[in-house]
């Protein structure tokens, strides 16, 4: 895996590249979103990791920029740890995952893996797609792969279910939905998740496709391919 650290302050940077390599991972840097830019763009790397705060070109014009290309390359986000905002706006404009700083390295490797995993559910032709469940990106609709049922999702029901599409058969905890749904800085409440679940479950069911979404008590949801119950 070639990896790409985007990030101006310099000793942080060949930190971060010094310890991918330890980790097996081929890794170069640039210092400013310009570069960073032309980088990405060569289609070399298997996922970028960006700071927001760059000269030349900041990380969310840099993000833009990518995304408005059609590039679904996985891009990890280097945020201020007090920058809610830039949580929330670098989400919205397509980042996979973000890291606050400072940060524990175990935790960025962490981000890495996991972000990495999700290659194969990744958006082909603007649809995501697991087990049998298809889900289009464009429309906001499901079905049933072969099938002949398909439903239109609300807004909030579409966010919910591509987070979870996105991390099939991981446990997300009612705490980590509602942030990635609702927002970091909602008022929403957990309660929210088990209403706005509900309503996927019966619009899944009337595809009647075998992916399901599991109650992990005391714990959060699971999305999971296989047969109904």
């Amino acid at each position: 895996m070639k990896l790409l650290v985007i990030e101006d302050e310099e000793g942080l940077r060949e930190a971060l590249m010094t310890s991918l390599a330890g980790e097996g991972y081929e890794a170069e840097g640039a210092d400013n979103g310009a570069d960073g830019l032309d980088m990405i763009l060569t289609g070399l790397y298997d996922l970028i990791i960006l700071d927001v705060m760059l000269p030349q070109m900041d990380g969310f014009e840099v993000l833009r920029r990518v995304r408005k290309e059609k590039n679904h390359i996985p891009i990890i986000l280097l945020t201020a740890r007090s920058a809610l905002d830039d949580k929330v706006e670098g989400m919205d404009m397509g980042a996979d995952d973000y890291v606050t700083k400072p940060f524990a390295l175990e935790e960025l490797l962490a981000r890495i893996r996991m972000v990495l995993r999700r290659g194969e559910h990744q958006v082909e032709n603007d649809r995501l797609h697991v087990g049998d469940l298809l889900l289009d990106t464009k429309t906001y609709t499901i079905q049933c792969e072969g099938g002949t049922r398909s439903v239109r999702l609300s807004a909030k029901e579409y966010k919910l279910l591509e987070y979870l599409m996105l991390n099939p058969g991981r446990v997300l905890s009612r705490e980590q939905i509602t942030e990635r749904v609702w927002g970091y800085d909602s008022d929403a409440e957990y309660n929210n998740v088990d209403v706005y679940i509900s309503f996927l479950r019966k619009k899944m069911q009337y595809t009647k496709t075998n992916v399901t979404i599991r109650l992990i008590r005391g714990v959060g949801y699971q999305l999971e391919a296989g047969e109904h119950d």
